[in-house]
């Protein structure tokens, strides 16, 4: 038998199916606590241009990238910063968008998060579970 072990577990409930969880951004002093989407299909973590107002980041000064999706194109900038989710806290690039009408938290990707964490999804029960990657 194989057997899982995690230091944090969170209820959640998306009104439309969604997994949406607290996370907390920081940049030095500067502080965003708010609720993102978990989207496992994403390669990186995007969020808002109001997001990386409010901790103070010089938006195109970061590392440019352009993202491919099946139905759009667009620019964001990345940059390094702690990622809280959870209690959990890494140092990933996250990314903003470039374009100021794009209103959306996409967070989890497979990069910058997915890779730092053990995570389990018990979705019929709205339940996600963390450990730090190198929890044994």
């Amino acid at each position: 038998m194989f057997e899982l072990e995690f230091a944090r577990g969170y209820d959640y409930s998306g009104e439309d199916g969604s997994i949406v969880i607290p996370v907390v951004l920081r940049n030095g002093a500067n502080e965003v606590r708010l609720a993102a989407s978990v989207d496992t299909g994403a390669s990186f973590c995007v969020f808002g241009t109001e997001i990386a107002d409010a901790l103070g980041l010089d938006l195109v000064s970061g590392v440019r990238k352009c993202f491919r999706t099946a139905n759009s194109v667009f620019d964001a900038y990345g940059h390094e910063l702690e990622l809280h989710v959870l209690g959990l806290a890494t140092h990933s690039l996250i990314h903003f968008f470039a374009d100021l009408a794009i209103d959306k938290n996409v967070l989890l990707g497979r990069t910058g998060w997915l890779d730092r964490v053990r995570p389990g999804l018990i979705h019929h029960d709205s339940k996600i579970c963390l450990a730090p990657y190198d929890a044994v």
